[in-house]
C-alpha cells in the first residue's frame, strides 16, 4: 500500500487527479491510500497530527501558501518526502525543481504525462522503503537510512538513534521493538540497552568497541562472547 495526498484548491482538479490516481493503480496493480486536501494550512496541520505520506502531488498555485512553499513546510516536517507539482504555468517548472521536486506536469498534460511521473514516484518510494524506518519525535518526522544508523541507545524511556547524517533522533519505541522492525543482520545488541550497526565498528578494545564516529562503547560481560564472534566472521578472521 502506497500512501498518496493530493493537494489542490480546486475541488474538480482533485477528482481528475483520483481519477488518473485510480487507473494508474488498477492498471499497474499497485494498492494506493489517497487522501486529498484543498488547503495547504490544512495539510500543514494533518501532517502535524501524524499524517504520513509516501508521495506528496501538489498543485503549485494555491491562495494562500502555493505548492513551492508547501513543499518547504512540508520537509520541515518530513525529510525527503516524494513531490510531484502540478500546475498550468509551464515557466514555474525551474522553481519546483529548487525545492526536489520529483516531477513537474502541465495539468493540460495530466493524462499523458501522470504515468511517467508516478512510475518514478512509485520507484522512489520502493526503493526508500526497502532501507530505511520512519523516526518521529513530537510533530516531526525522519526517514532514515538504515546505513546511517551508527547506534541505538535506551536512556531512560527513550531510544536515541545517533546517525551519521541527522545527528541524534529520539524515538520513544522500546529498543527490542526498533531492533525487530530493523530486521537486518548488520545490527548487534552490546549491551541489554544498546545495540550497534556493525559496519561502524572499527576496533575491539578490552571490553570496548570503538566505532568510526569516535564513540565508545562498553560491552556487556553477557554478550561479549557473541559480540567478538559476531565481528571476527564479519571481519573475515
Amino acid at each position: 500500500m502506497i500512501n498518496i495526498t493530493l493537494c489542490d484548491d480546486s475541488a474538480n482538479d482533485i477528482e481528475i487527479i483520483k481519477s488518473e490516481l485510480i487507473k494508474y493503480s488498477t492498471d499497474k496493480h499497485i494498492k494506493f491510500n489517497i487522501s486529498s486536501f484543498n488547503s495547504p494550512d490544512q495539510l500543514i496541520y494533518e501532517i502535524q497530527d501524524r499524517h504520513i505520506s509516501d508521495i506528496f502531488i501538489l498543485d503549485v498555485s494555491m491562495p494562500g501558501k502555493n505548492g513551492f512553499e508547501l513543499a518547504e513546510a512540508i520537509r520541515q516536517h518530513i525529510a525527503d518526502p516524494v513531490i510531484i507539482f502540478l500546475t498550468s504555468m509551464e515557466g514555474r517548472a525551474v522553481d519546483g525543481y529548487k525545492v526536489n521536486a520529483l516531477r513537474y506536469v502541465i495539468k493540460e498534460n495530466l493524462s499523458r504525462d501522470i504515468t511517467e511521473a508516478l512510475d518514478c514516484a512509485v520507484k522512489a518510494v520502493s526503493n526508500s522503503n526497502d532501507s530505511v524506518i520512519t523516526v518521529r519525535r513530537y510533530n516531526d518526522f525522519w526517514r532514515v537510512s538504515y546505513d546511517s544508523i551508527i547506534y541505538v541507545t535506551r536512556v531512560s524511556r527513550q531510544l536515541i538513534i545517533v546517525t551519521d547524517k541527522d545527528g541524534e533522533l529520539v524515538d520513544n519505541r522500546g529498543i527490542s521493538e526498533f531492533f525487530n522492525i530493523l530486521n537486518d543482520d548488520r545490527f548487534i545488541f552490546i549491551d541489554r540497552g544498546c545495540f550497534v550497526n556493525i559496519d561502524y565498528i572499527s576496533q575491539i578494545i578490552g571490553n570496548d568497541i570503538r566505532l568510526k564516529n569516535g564513540s565508545v562503547l562498553p560491552i556487556s560481560r553477557r554478550l561479549m562472547k557473541t559480540v567478538k564472534e559476531t565481528l571476527l566472521i564479519r571481519w573475515g578472521l
